[in-house]
């Protein structure tokens, strides 16, 4: 119960800092939509730390569990067999080390803190089309690296999340990511040539990541278009203020 309340306690004044954050002279129309933008990031928080929860109980916990049951056993097989086993558990501890990295890459990938947007997207567009049957094109102009922390965090999870969406739920074998800018504004686009969907059919797979996208670029100032339909593919169109 103790416990409980300290929860609690995190949550409500974390809430009255996002409710001073808007403004309390704000228009109501404003401040509704602010909250509303407010709400929608705390959910995909939520949800982003449901979905890594599971992979660590499901994944790596699983895998040490066996590897732990598996040391365990030693001492009551006999020595030739030894050798062998200690390779499986050896192998088994490389396969969590790269769920590890994968994971943290997930979270905040180091190559876009070391390097910025353009070689982090490069990377994820790379890695993805290995591990998955979609072949992936990506494509810039870019020859900066000085927009802020926030547009780059953003637009890497836009794409990671339409990316991923694309694998999971387009049956496309073909997707091409643009990422272009001028002096006021980056365009970002992301197309596949999967089966597409009603984009009012709220329902679907993949919806939480679609809204998610959205709430990323209405935080950055920007406005999103989604071009689809059922067996004509998809198109998402971003456009972001530099500054």
């Amino acid at each position: 119960m103790k416990y409980f309340r300290k929860i609690m306690r995190c949550y409500f004044f974390t809430f009255v800092g996002l409710c001073r954050s808007i403004g309390m002279t704000a228009p109501k129309s404003n401040k509704k939509s602010r909250m509303s933008h407010i709400f929608s990031v705390i959910d995909g928080q939520e949800l982003e730390r449901q979905r890594l929860s599971r992979e660590l109980h499901d994944g790596i916990g699983q895998s040490m569990v066996a590897i732990k049951m598996k040391l365990e056993s030693l001492g009551y097989i006999p020595e030739p067999e030894i050798k062998p086993q200690l390779e499986g558990i050896r192998r088994q501890f490389d396969q969590i080390i790269d769920e590890i990295r994968r994971i943290t890459t997930d979270l905040m990938p180091p190559v876009l803190e070391e390097f910025g947007l353009v070689i982090a997207l490069f990377n994820l567009c790379e890695d993805t089309g290995k591990h998955s049957s979609v072949k992936i094109r990506f494509e810039h102009n870019v020859s900066t690296n000085d927009w802020n922390r926030k547009i780059q965090t953003y637009l890497y999870r836009i794409v990671q999340e339409a990316l991923n969406n694309i694998i999971k739920h387009s049956n496309a074998d073909q997707s091409f990511v643009k990422l272009m800018y001028d002096h006021d504004f980056i365009y970002l686009s992301i197309q596949d040539n999967g089966k597409g969907f009603r984009p009012h059919d709220t329902g679907r797979e993949g919806g939480h990541g679609l809204h998610n996208m959205q709430e990323r670029v209405k935080l950055l100032g920007g406005t999103l278009d989604l071009k689809t339909a059922s067996g004509k593919g998809t198109l998402i169109q971003i456009k972001v203020p530099r500054f």
